[in-house]
């Protein structure tokens, strides 16, 4: 087994995916091409399950610690944030599951909305883990 945290490894992929999710969106709200639609829905899919391993991983990571140890705090706001974008991100895919196409559906405010409240809680998410690995040194000492 590895001697080092395996969270910072993998939570790249659903970070990306959703991002490439938002691009695509936005592609299609400019240019009306389904096909960047239907590959945003793979993309959201694929964020949504990527980050549930990232999760998962993270969970194990974190076992690793003492159960004394003071970062428990800004470990706990970091799963907090992540958590909310598992749930916003599951909220986005379905959204697209129910409502095919959100775009051009009644939905499109609330799907754009849940896709931009993702990105917020995502820079966030990824602010805090930041903070515990180049600040706190977590996996790092």
């Amino acid at each position: 087994m590895l001697d080092r945290p395996l969270h910072p490894m993998v939570v790249h992929f659903p970070i990306a995916l959703y991002l490439l999710g938002v691009l695509f969106t936005l592609g299609t709200l400019r240019q009306h091409r389904d096909d960047y639609e239907r590959f945003a829905g793979w993309a959201f899919l694929l964020a949504w399950i990527s980050g549930l391993v990232a999760a998962l991983v993270g969970v194990v990571d974190q076992g690793t610690l003492d159960p004394n140890d003071p970062r428990r705090g800004p470990i706990n706001n970091h799963i907090t944030a992540g958590i909310a974008f598992l749930i916003l991100s599951g909220l986005v895919v379905y959204v697209r599951i129910r409502w095919p196409d959100p775009l051009r559906s009644s939905r499109r405010s609330l799907y754009l909305a849940l896709m931009a409240a993702g990105v917020i809680v995502l820079i966030v998410a990824g602010w805090l883990g930041g903070e515990l690995v180049y600040g706190l040194k977590v996996g790092i000492e």
